[in-house]
């Protein structure tokens, strides 16, 4: 009869122990899909859609966001709309540059030189 005292007791220890421990957390939303900066989220799969970068430079990832066919600027430099299809840069004389990577079909602005014929 001790016995199954003392075997009651073990279960019942290790039954509070499992109940004690908290499930792991799920994953972070950037774990799952890379950040899109708060100026993109509301063009993401909105062609026509206009968008005035804040940081350069910036990488959007495909998957995460479909830019095709929104316009994007940078404050003083112009801009470029985004090109369907992987492969092609955009640039214009203000040092604005548009790529659109091939294979990935992310999208990378970045501003290079001063203002003005870069």
């Amino acid at each position: 009869m001790e016995r199954m005292g003392v075997l009651v007791l073990v279960l019942a220890a290790a039954a509070v122990a499992g109940c004690a421990s908290a499930p792991p957390a799920p994953p972070t939303p950037s774990a799952v899909r890379p950040a899109i900066p708060p100026e993109f989220r509301a063009a993401c799969g909105h062609p026509g859609a206009k968008v005035e970068v804040r940081t350069v430079p910036v990488t959007i990832s495909h998957a995460a966001c479909d830019l095709a066919g929104v316009a994007i600027s940078y404050r003083n430099r112009g801009g470029a709309t985004v090109p369907h299809g992987g492969g092609t840069s955009i640039g214009n004389s203000s040092g604005f540059e548009l790529t659109v990577h091939p294979g990935s079909l992310d999208v990378t602005i970045t501003v290079t030189g001063p203002a003005g014929n870069a």
